[in-house]
């Protein structure tokens, strides 16, 4: 199945049948991003670095740091994870990875174990929560890191530091639960106006949940206290919600598209062994934040989640007026409903089937 490159009109990335440009086409700098990740070998945040990886090469994006967060894995797994990925991706010269909360603010293994025994569901999913913490790390499978250690500043400060350095020019995409860009807000309130903006992937308004109790999404269910803090901070904020992803499917053609290609990349060959599962999530997030374009049904709400500990932990709410006028409690975002998917499978296909990319300064 030949796939053309995908026309990014905000960027000037790609048009269909022409090769990509090095630069923006309105000959800007690249967008300054953090990727906020609780990380895993070929799951959607994997595959969120492959994609980047290669508008980081292009020119296209700046790959500031990658900051991870226990979520899908506890801190130690996706630390080691993504040091090989950055290797995988020839990334680690360029991009440090530093390694953030250990925990949620409230929500412990302790608490899961009771919120399970009350309101759970063991066909839903828990994240790091399936199994107790162990010292023993699994290696990717094409082995641990061989010579990349995580960088020595903490996520949060990283964060911090980051944004100062660069007011107004970073955008931190967040696809893991939200603990550390919480902890960041709190350490120091004065980053806040000077976050170009934030893209969120979180979240569910109008469908049912897919973590735990199946009220809430995932990445919110795992932290609610921090997720509340960022919805409640007044940084530009764009969500990616289970609305819009529930939608985005892979066929078995685009898995056969990638998983088949040739020349085969270290990418094409993890991707083959994935199991086939439907949804993209965090990929999605990314490809709405470099070609906007691609939102098609976007929708100003206020959004916040539940906090109390209920069968409704870590479910999202939302109104389409201000609950709390005049108190400033809430801030409106666009949440995005919809994406034109036939151009998104096109990018995704594209972006995961190119051979590594070589970065240059």
């Amino acid at each position: 199945m030949l796939i053309k490159p995908l026309l990014l009109s905000a960027f000037g990335l790609w048009s269909l049948g022409r090769t990509a440009t090095s630069y923006p086409a309105n000959g800007s700098s690249p967008l300054k991003v953090i990727i906020d990740t609780d990380f895993n070998t070929i799951g959607d945040d994997g595959q969120v670095l492959a994609l980047a990886a290669q508008l980081h090469a292009s020119k296209n994006i700046e790959i500031l740091g990658l900051t991870i967060v226990a979520g899908n894995q506890y801190l130690d797994q996706g630390v080691a994870d993504c040091l090989k990925a950055v290797e995988r991706v020839g990334l680690e010269e360029k991009v440090g990875v530093y390694a953030g909360a250990e925990i949620p603010f409230l929500h412990d293994y302790a608490s899961f174990q009771l919120e399970q025994a009350l309101f759970g569901n063991a066909t839903r999913y828990a994240a790091a929560y399936t199994k107790p913490k162990t010292d023993q790390l699994v290696a990717p499978p094409d082995g641990f890191a061989t010579h990349t250690l995580p960088q020595k500043q903490h996520a949060v400060d990283f964060i911090i530091e980051s944004v100062h350095r660069n007011p107004g020019e970073i955008t931190i995409l967040a696809i893991g639960p939200l603990t550390n860009l919480a902890l960041a807000i709190r350490k120091d309130p004065s980053i806040v106006p000077l976050i170009k903006q934030t893209v969120i992937m979180g979240g569910q308004i109008y469908v049912q949940g897919n973590a735990n109790t199946g009220a809430a999404e995932t990445n919110w269910w795992f932290d609610p206290e921090s997720a509340r803090v960022v919805l409640r901070a007044d940084i530009s904020k764009k969500i990616i919600t289970l609305d819009v992803t529930n939608t985005v499917a892979i066929s078995n053609d685009t898995y056969n598209a990638i998983a088949n290609n040739e020349p085969a990349t270290p990418i094409t060959s993890l991707f083959k062994d994935i199991e086939r599962w439907g949804f993209v999530y965090d990929t999605v997030a990314l490809a709405s934040l470099v070609e906007p374009s691609l939102d098609l049904d976007v929708r100003e709400l206020y959004v916040d989640l539940t906090c109390d500990f209920t069968a409704d932990y870590g479910k999202g709410v939302a109104w389409i007026e201000d609950p709390y006028p005049g108190i400033g409690v809430e801030s409106v975002s666009p949440v995005v409903f919809r994406i034109n998917n036939s151009r998104f499978f096109e990018l995704y296909v594209d972006l995961l089937t190119r051979p590594v990319p070589v970065v240059v300064s």
